[in-house]
């Protein structure tokens, strides 16, 4: 008989046991469930507001369609004709409206495109006249864009001395940045 009131009494702390350790992880469980979410911040930086929004076919901040990045510094200007124009030729004093995305050559990667904003750039084909930059362009894009038709779309890939030099222009360029445009030439003036 002592053995059957010691496997009874072992049952019920078995018993006891069993049903105290499934409503223990019941209980947290539900605590766990009921309790507001962690806020890590990252909701907060991933969300716009109500007036911003994101354009996937955005360019700045990606590769350069069709461009391999270099390591060996550009030597000279190079021009491709990628779609060969049919309308006016462009000559140096023109006044150009184009398209156009940058990027640096080193690592392809896309630093200003006006098609980001829909917006092309319109600007005389000439080398600015003052110290101070004015309104002309890089000589890469004066040298390059000659002899290139409406219509048409040139890559310029240009060695950091006809770009923006030993100095660059910070913070998008650095120094002696090589640069590479895909120019799509819509008027000439």
């Amino acid at each position: 008989m002592a053995k059957a009131s010691q496997r009874a009494a072992a049952g019920l702390l078995a018993a006891v046991f069993f049903f105290t350790s499934v409503g223990a992880t019941v209980y947290v469980i539900w605590q766990i469930n009921r309790e507001e979410p962690v806020a890590t911040g990252l909701e907060e930086a991933n969300t716009l507001s109500s007036d911003e929004t994101i354009d996937p076919n955005a360019l700045q901040g990606n590769p350069l369609q069709g461009f391999a990045p270099r390591s060996a510094a550009v030597a000279s200007l190079e021009t491709t004709d990628l779609v060969v124009g049919t309308g006016a030729v462009a000559t140096e004093g023109s006044s150009i409206t184009a398209h156009y995305t940058g990027a640096l050559v080193s690592n392809g990667i896309v630093f200003e495109s006006s098609l980001d904003s829909g917006s092309p750039f319109t600007a005389n084909l000439e080398v600015p006249s003052d110290a101070n930059g004015g309104q002309g362009l890089i000589s890469g894009w004066v040298e390059g864009l000659q002899g290139m038709k409406v219509g048409g779309t040139r890559r310029l890939v240009i060695p950091y001395a006809l770009a923006y030099g030993e100095a660059g222009s910070p913070p998008t360029i650095p120094a002696k940045a090589d640069l590479v445009f895909d120019i799509e030439l819509l008027d000439v003036q």
